[in-house]
């Protein structure tokens, strides 16, 4: 008796199309963590500045950083780390700091794979098959 198999290779883990589709929904991701930070920061900026005018939330925005989306105020604001909690002020004051970033932050890592996974049902998983 004898048994033998063969394995044909087609699909899109051996034609690359699966590799495209992740390297994809990777960059995707990113860019949905990013947006959801920067909506996370701006609603601790509404919820906690007293008298906002809109300036510095308005310097908040997703830049890119070699290619990565970064959320930053883009560093041209005197008082950024201020508000923040991070200048040097924040030492000689009451004025703790927001810590929006930071709150954002470690937001984002307990709800990222859960966007992972609602973004990976409504756009990649038909572009994998």
């Amino acid at each position: 008796m004898r048994i033998s198999t063969r394995v044909t290779e087609h699909g899109p883990l051996f034609d690359g199309r699966a590799r495209v589709a992740v390297r994809g929904y990777v960059e995707d991701l990113e860019h949905e963590g990013a947006e959801w930070a920067l909506g996370h920061i701006r609603s601790t900026f509404h919820r906690e500045f007293k008298n906002p005018t809109g300036y510095y939330e308005s310097h908040v925005q997703v830049r890119s950083d070699r290619g990565d989306p970064v959320v930053s105020d883009g560093g041209q604001i005197a008082y950024g780390p201020w508000l923040e909690g991070v200048g040097s002020r924040n030492d000689t004051t009451r004025f703790k700091g927001y810590w929006a970033f930071r709150k954002a932050a470690s937001a984002l890592e307990r709800r990222i794979e859960g966007l992972g996974y609602q973004l990976l049902e409504r756009r990649w998983i038909r572009r994998m098959n």
